[in-house]
């Protein structure tokens, strides 16, 4: 066949592509062998039939797969994906066409990019597929249990990849770890196998230069785990470990960063196209339902939060006090504490003086108190709740709060405190220490009335 007036007839970029048939029954070498003037304008100077395909672009091992589908399993194939090399999206076609030898396939492929992601065609895929992603962008919009939502999402992802597993883990690299955000399991998937749960942050990291400027990793066959193996040893030996004979993973991304990973294990390589398909629209939905969801906790975690000594604030006090109270019975202690002479070196230093003081004082009571037991109520004032623990505990940390104040040359507390074994009305609890902490204040400035407040 004369596949050069072949790709000529053609209006758009077109090339033919051989692509050889091991006996193995796995995709050998792929080479351009024709293509038309728009291909050749397109993929620049460097082009020249009969050239491997990866001298013009990265090598993929799902193009590679596409590729074998078309010219020798004569399917035809279409995708739409982002081609991070290219900067670009690309909406591509694969034809199966005829060949007399067996070793060797050839199949036309069309191509057309886009410079955004195109909504449209990202639609135009798959009965299943677009099913499968109404049904998750359904079940999320149900705000009362959002993992709940997700998890729900994922066990319909396993079941149309017919996989093991499927799991999302997210990057957290401000502190540098790999979290395990969601899993579902088939019934017959053992929890201690086919399962990268237990995956270090260096590892999940080393995840993108795997993938490197696909959208994409798929492991199918041995063959895929090769270059695994080469290049990432720690990880394949992990795979190998807890039986992974099939991966396919997609990156949840966020204004081109990684946020975490999408991914199902042991999954039917007969649906390897569609798995493909689904994963790399569910990862658009979950990536930003997730960054949302996470950003959302982020600003509330802030609402909490005292800006200048990162102590939990008065706001997060009260719903510590509400928790309290809806557990009567609960044996809790109640520390009320004032720092001395702040006003003296706000009024001797200036406030950032103060501020430095009460940074400080805040370090201090970090050392000894768990930090979501500790309040800044306002100015100098700071309130401590301890629950779970027994009296002794609780005056064990007291005298070492004590113990280190008295090391500390800038930072010296007034203490007030009150132990309850439960049922003690938690007003009459704060009254209490606050009554403590005025005496031990008293009897400070009695010492030093040089710091007194005027």
């Amino acid at each position: 066949m004369d596949f050069q007036s072949f790709v000529n007839t053609v209006e758009m970029p077109c090339c033919v592509m051989s692509v050889e048939n091991k006996r193995d029954g796995t995709c050998g070498m792929i080479r351009i062998i024709a293509a038309n003037a728009r291909y050749r304008e397109t993929m620049g100077p460097a082009y020249y039939d009969g050239m491997p395909y990866y001298e013009l672009v990265p090598q993929d091992n799902k193009f590679e797969d596409y590729c074998y589908r078309a010219a020798i399993l004569k399917q035809r194939m279409h995708a739409y994906v982002e081609t991070r090399a290219l900067h670009a999206w690309t909406d591509q076609t694969l034809i199966p066409l005829a060949s007399d030898r067996e070793e060797l396939g050839y199949c036309q492929f069309i191509f057309e990019f886009t410079q955004e992601a195109d909504p449209g065609r990202m639609s135009a895929v798959s009965v299943n597929a677009a099913k499968a992603v109404i049904r998750a962008s359904l079940t999320l919009l149900n705000s009362e249990d959002f993992h709940g939502n997700v998890r729900a999402v994922l066990e319909s992802i396993r079941e149309e990849a017919r996989a093991k597993v499927a799991q999302i883990l997210l990057i957290d690299r401000e502190h540098r770890r790999a979290v395990d955000f969601c899993r579902v399991l088939s019934s017959d998937a053992s929890p201690h196998r086919q399962d990268i749960r237990s995956i270090s942050y260096e590892l999940a990291d080393s995840w993108e230069s795997m993938i490197g400027v696909s959208n994409a990793l798929l492991l199918q066959n041995e063959q895929d785990f090769e270059p695994i193996k080469r290049d990432n040893p720690a990880w394949a030996a992990s795979l190998r470990e807890n039986c992974v004979q099939s991966l396919a993973l997609v990156p949840l991304r966020r204004s081109g960063d990684v946020i975490g990973y999408l991914y199902v294990l042991n999954f039917d390589t007969e649906k390897t196209v569609e798995v493909k398909e689904l994963l790399e629209l569910m990862s658009f939905i979950l990536g930003s339902e997730i960054y949302n969801n996470l950003l959302l906790q982020k600003l509330e975690e802030l609402s909490l939060v005292d800006t200048l000594t990162g102590i939990r604030n008065r706001r997060a006090m009260k719903l510590r006090m509400q928790h309290l109270t809806e557990q009567p019975n609960t044996p809790f202690g109640i520390v009320n504490i004032d720092l001395n002479g702040l006003k003296v070196v706000n009024d001797r230093d200036g406030h950032e003086a103060g501020d430095r003081l009460l940074v400080q004082a805040g370090e201090v009571l970090k050392k000894v108190y768990y930090e979501e037991d500790l309040f800044r109520t306002g100015g100098d004032e700071f309130i401590i709740i301890t629950s779970g623990i027994n009296r002794e505990t609780f005056e064990r940390k007291l005298q070492r709060l004590r113990s280190d104040m008295l090391k500390n040359e800038l930072v010296c507390f007034a203490i007030g405190e009150c132990w309850s074994e439960g049922g003690t009305d938690l007003t009459a609890a704060f009254r209490t220490a606050d009554e403590r902490m005025y005496a031990d204040k008293q009897a400070f400035y009695q010492q030093h009335p040089e710091l007194k407040r005027k």
